[in-house]
This record gives C-alpha cells, sequence and structure tokens, in this order.
C-alpha cells in the first residue's frame, strides 16, 4: 500500500487535536501534541544520514507512533488507511491501545516487544527517545528526566547498537542531561 504522507500527517493532528505536551511548565505556552510526532518524523527524514529511515511507511510510522496509546483510534483504522505494516508498526511502539481496553502490556512485555521488532520500528523508538530527550532539555523536568537517565541506557540503547547515528545522539543526549541535571 502506497503511503501518503500528507493523509498520514493529517490523521495524526486530527487525533491528536486538543492534546498538549507535558512541559512541565505552568508559564510556557500550550504546545500542541502534534509538535512531538512531527519532530520525531523530521528527525529521521531530515537530520538522520541513512536513507532507509525515509521510507513513507517509515514515516508515516514516525507520525502515528503514539495515536493508538494516547487516542481513542482503534487499530483497524489505521490498518484501513495505511496498511497493516504501518499499524503493526505502531501497535509495537504502543503500550496500550486506548480503544481495546484489554490491550495493554507491562514495561516488561513493551519492551520485549521493541527488542523483538525489526530495526526500522526500533528506529522509531529511538527518534521517539531524542525528541523527548531534547524536551527534557528545554523544559526542565526532573521527575521524566530522572527516569529517561536510567531507562534510556538500559532499555533504548541496546535496542539501537545498529544504527551508529542514533545511538550516538542519544548518547551524546543523555551526557547533557547528565550535565543538566548533576
Amino acid at each position: 500500500m502506497k503511503v501518503d504522507l500528507a493523509a498520514v500527517d493529517a490523521f495524526a493532528a486530527a487525533s491528536h487535536a486538543g492534546q498538549t505536551r507535558n512541559t512541565g511548565d505552568a508559564t510556557a505556552p500550550a504546545v500542541p501534541y502534534i509538535v512531538h510526532p512531527r519532530a520525531v518524523r523530521a528527525l529521521l527524514e531530515v537530520e538522520h544520514p541513512g536513507a532507509d529511515v525515509k521510507a513513507p511507511w517509515l514515516l508515516a510510522v514516525a507520525l502515528l507512533h503514539d495515536v493508538l496509546e494516547d487516542c481513542n483510534v482503534h487499530p483497524d483504522a489505521i490498518t484501513a488507511r495505511f496498511g497493516g505494516d504501518v499499524c503493526g508498526a505502531v501497535r509495537a511502539l504502543s503500550k496500550q491501545l486506548r480503544a481495546v481496553e484489554a490491550a495493554k502490556k507491562t514495561n516488561d512485555q513493551y519492551w520485549t516487544v521493541l527488542a523483538q521488532s525489526p530495526l526500522p520500528v526500533r528506529q522509531v523508538k529511538a527518534a521517539d527517545r531524542i525528541d523527548n530527550l531534547r524536551s527534557c532539555l528545554r523544559w526542565p523536568r526532573a521527575d521524566i528526566t530522572a527516569k529517561y537517565l536510567v531507562e534510556t541506557p538500559q532499555r533504548v540503547l541496546p535496542l539501537i547498537v545498529d544504527d551508529p547515528w542514533l545511538y550516538a545522539a542519544l548518547c551524546d543526549l543523555l551526557a547533557a542531561l547528565r550535565r543538566a541535571y548533576p
């Protein structure tokens, strides 16, 4: 199935309509949530030097990576619009499916699924984490940063050893966060 990225972006934006990023800063203006999935897409499409991460289906996954978890979107809707490969990858990246109450993974199940996922799915997860770490530097959040400083080396870096660019970007951000949060 050919993926129309403009349609995927519009679907993601509509799905996340009304949601904002939790910056942890009450004085900061509300940031529409769609900024995050678009940043994950841009990280792969613009920043990453590899050609393989620029495949339209993978950029679609980047845009949709939080839709099943954070929005009342059923996986069948993603399959119908964007194909089973896109939906399967988004499901792997989701700890729970909001529209399917019984579909919830434990933390260990979530990381096991990701560890067993193909490299492109793990690349989206790494790009997601990179954007989240950048957000911790932009909007100081000691609680989430403390979690990421433990979880990223333990869980995310092992997923992405076969992508040197993403691995190095994560390591650089971890070092910057350790300096910012001594």
